[in-house]
């Protein structure tokens, strides 16, 4: 029995020929029988894809491209969300897809496509001190060649900068790409008026603004469409990749401080604060927040929620140099640390007040599971041997950790 079947979506319509050599944007249905691949050709070349299915159906999906190897679980017809967990960007533009399914299903096939463009990343990503504004992609820059957004804007006074992950790959290096071809999924399939963010992050700390303010007022201060319909005071900002099991790379993490340092100082705000959201009587929010903590979301991921805490502490403390302040020691409960070099090679010193007592420490993975642990010598030196990644660094006395603190090793 034949389990290949082909076939041809995108047929073109004669004014669309006329009007451009190409769509942004093409939907169509496709029905699959359970266990057949489908070898499915466009017309024309895409660079990214969602899938939704039509009625839940607890449907698995595996789908391939000549660079591309992707696995799409359950999929279902839900609202409209800033990434839903059905869209890729491919690798390299596709023009031919292979797809099968584990049973019979009707898939809603979105298919997008970016114009590749080449931009060069900012020479400069270090600012005179950390209470500037990061050096920033423009809109205008990566959205060449794109529809432009739809006209409008609300503008808001921001008491919450919300973190989100934007799923998909962890190794795909073309982030312009990613960027555009997100902004053809708000856009186009969405239907909304812009990228739904204010700040896209990349992993190697570059920093694309996101919602084109359009003069009504500065690009931080423009409503987005990214919180689960409640935008209402907030700021969005979307680290790309998936950081479920992943950490982001320090490059990341450093920009993501860097941009929460310029705003929060920007609005007067502690990075440890929290208002209620969105109404007067809503529960307590951050001023740093996470997309999970007020929507029904993963996002943005376990590894961000490892690490958040550590990343308000260090926002506070460079908010100090900000207001005036010369130290910038992080507290915990009445104790100060420093910790150098953070990153290290694994050679490091965590100092911590003697009144702390400190006998011990611990080093976990991300995912909690300790990874090295050793007796604390006076010198606050520590030597471990550990792949390049993030940590947390706990320290204890004789009955319970004191202080956890995030730490960077890059191996030799």
């Amino acid at each position: 029995m034949n389990n290949d079947v082909s076939l041809v979506l995108d047929e073109p319509k004669i004014e669309d020929s006329i009007q451009s050599e190409f769509q942004f944007y093409y939907k169509d249905s496709l029905r699959l029988k359970g266990n057949k691949v489908y070898h499915v050709n466009f017309v024309q070349h895409y660079t990214a894809i969602k899938i939704t299915e039509k009625s839940y159906n607890q449907t698995t999906i595996h789908l391939n491209t000549e660079s591309d190897s992707l696995y799409f679980g359950t999929l279902f017809l839900e609202g409209d969300i800033d990434i839903p967990p059905g869209f890729a960007v491919f690798r390299q533009p596709t023009n031919s897809i292979n797809i099968k399914a584990n049973k019979n299903t009707e898939l809603l096939i979105e298919l997008f496509y970016a114009p590749q463009i080449d931009v060069v990343s900012p020479k400069i990503k270090t600012k005179k001190d950390d209470c500037e504004k990061p050096e920033t992609i423009a809109q205008s820059v990566w959205r060449a060649g794109l529809p432009d957004p739809i006209p409008g804007r609300n503008s808001v006074t921001v008491k919450h900068c919300i973190v989100h992950h934007s799923a998909g790959s962890n190794t795909d290096t073309n982030y312009i790409n990613t960027v555009r071809n997100i902004y053809l999924l708000h856009t186009q399939s969405n239907g909304w008026d812009d990228i739904g963010y204010n700040f896209v992050i990349a992993p190697n700390g570059d920093v694309f603004s996101g919602r084109d303010p359009q003069g009504v007022a500065d690009e931080d201060n423009i409503q987005g469409a990214h919180f689960c319909g409640k935008n209402g005071e907030t700021m969005g900002v979307c680290l790309l990749g998936n950081y479920n099991l992943i950490s982001p790379k320090q490059e990341m993490i450093d920009a993501l401080e860097s941009l929460l340092v310029w705003k929060l100082n920007k609005e007067k705000l502690s990075a440890l604060a929290s208002y209620p959201h969105p109404t007067p009587t809503s529960p307590d929010l951050g001023t740093i927040a996470m997309h999970q903590n007020g929507c029904a979301t993963e996002c943005p991921g376990d590894s961000v929620r490892f690490i958040i805490d550590d990343i308000k502490e260090e926002v506070e403390d460079k908010l100090k140099l900000c207001n005036g302040f010369t130290s910038i020691l992080n507290e915990n409960r009445s104790f100060k640390k420093v910790i150098y070099p953070n990153p290290s090679n694994g050679k490091f010193y965590a100092l911590i007040e003697k009144e702390a007592e400190i006998t011990s420490y611990r080093i976990l993975a991300l995912d909690g599971k300790e990874v090295a642990n050793g007796g604390y010598l006076e010198t606050g030196y520590i030597n471990v041997k550990l792949p390049t990644g993030t940590y947390i660094l706990e320290l204890w006395n004789e009955n319970s950790p004191v202080i956890k603190h995030r730490i960077s090793i890059q191996s030799d």
